[in-house]
């Protein structure tokens, strides 16, 4: 019996990172949790839509009864205000919240207090007043995350608009340098157990786009052990840092929430959620990373939700299912081990010019994976040999065959570069 674990986001790039990592777990099952309709209901069949806002009076009343009903153990929070609401209430949610201590949480969500903190350091880079000021300067959003309200200033007079704007900001030292986050952890006992420092060479929504693992080196181990030693972490936190005009790095931001971009190091083999619960359960926990560089690159992905649902796929071979009679589209493949989890028959409809047994023989697909094989005539059309006893859909590279499919019964038709609308992304 695996125990319920509640995402808590607003359907989040970080939100989805987590979710994915803890989906096969054995231990753990994540359940997501937001105020509204949005991406999490396209990766999960039991996504929670309906939680109440942070800022509504009743919200632990409302989130208590959702954990209670679904028997949620942990919370594990994926926004920064989320995470210091969430600890306030500690007592009273009746469910444990996976993070730092309310004190951390604060002073990771206020970047006036991490000054304050670490003020006497050599980490931080210099602060200013209005009253005296040296340009150039950056603004940054006292509350902001993620870059949110930040700008560089560069007179007295771009200073001065900032005055209206109605936000709390703190005025610094500009950091002209890289860019980097450090993803940490923190057991239990206090000790540190985890440092992965990576690059931000290319953002997107204030996310790491592009990021790549960098060497751990003395200077960053500096800046680590003094957030350790003044700031009490418990599991996952992060720190980003940018380097000055004379190429040292100072602390920009951070924070007790799972970063957009963590699971690069999930893929050093470092599950961070998951040993994050580990840690919470009071379990023993084991760290040992993988000892290569590794890069990842982020874009936009789609997902989505046909409204039509089949028992019966007809698939075509050539140059659909696999390409010169040798290579597999990966994508079709996915595809059909999907239909083989949810039950769903598979028919391979194919005019292979060749011995077809001998083919799949020789690239070892097995002839089990389908219901049934029909080998269609060069001369005759694929319509002749479907039967629509039930609902079905028919994926094929050549647009004559779905055209006739189309003429001639009531099937949906997919062309090979359409399997991306058919994977089912909260199929479990």
């Amino acid at each position: 019996m695996r125990t319920n674990v509640m995402i808590f986001g607003g359907g989040g790039y970080n939100q989805i990172a987590v979710y994915f990592a803890l989906k096969n777990s054995l231990l753990f099952h994540p359940i997501m949790g937001c105020s509204y309709d949005n991406h999490s209901t396209f990766i999960s069949n039991d996504a929670i839509i309906d939680l109440p806002y942070t800022n509504e009076p009743s919200f632990v009343e409302k989130l208590n009864k959702v954990l209670d009903e679904q028997d949620i153990k942990f919370i594990i929070p994926t926004h920064d205000s989320a995470t210091v609401t969430l600890m306030e209430e500690k007592k009273q949610i009746h469910a444990i919240v996976v993070c730092s201590p309310l004190e951390t949480t604060k002073i990771c969500r206020y970047k006036s207090l991490t000054y304050k903190v670490l003020d006497g350091t050599d980490i931080v880079p210099r602060t200013y007043t209005y009253a005296d000021p040296q340009f150039p300067l950056f603004a940054k959003d006292d509350r902001g995350q993620g870059g949110r309200n930040a700008r560089l200033i560069n007179n007295a007079e771009e200073l001065e608009e900032l005055k209206s704007d109605g936000i709390d900001y703190v005025l610094c030292e500009y950091l002209p340098g890289d860019e980097i986050t450090i993803d940490c952890f923190t057991d239990r006992h206090g000790k540190l157990r985890f440092i992965q420092p990576r690059t931000r060479s290319r953002l997107l929504n204030g996310i790491s786009a592009r990021s790549e693992t960098i060497e751990f080196t003395e200077e960053i181990k500096h800046i680590v052990n003094v957030l350790s030693e003044c700031i009490e972490f418990r599991g996952y936190w992060f720190a980003q840092c940018k380097k000055d005009s004379d190429g040292r790095y100072k602390l920009m931001e951070i924070c007790t929430r799972f970063a957009g971009t963590f699971d690069l190091s999930k893929s050093l083999d470092i599950n961070l959620p998951l040993l994050a619960l580990c840690d919470f359960s009071e379990m023993e926990i084991g760290i040992t990373p993988n000892k290569y560089k590794i890069q990842s690159d982020k874009t936009y992905i789609d997902r989505y939700k046909i409204d039509y649902k089949y028992e019966r796929v007809y698939l075509d071979f050539d140059d659909t299912l696999v390409f010169r009679r040798e290579k597999y589209n990966t994508e079709a493949m996915r595809f059909v081990f999907q239909c083989l989890n949810k039950g769903i028959e598979i028919v391979l409809l194919t005019k292979h010019e060749y011995d077809i047994y001998e083919t799949m023989k020789k690239i070892h697909l097995n002839e089990e994976l389908f219901s049934e094989i029909i080998e269609v005539p060069l001369d005759k059309m694929k319509y002749e040999y479907v039967n629509e006893d039930k609902p079905s859909i028919f994926i094929d590279n050549a647009y004559a065959e779905r055209a006739a499919i189309k003429a001639y019964t009531n099937m949906p038709t997919f062309d090979v570069s359409n399997f991306n609308c058919l994977i089912d992304w909260a199929d479990d």
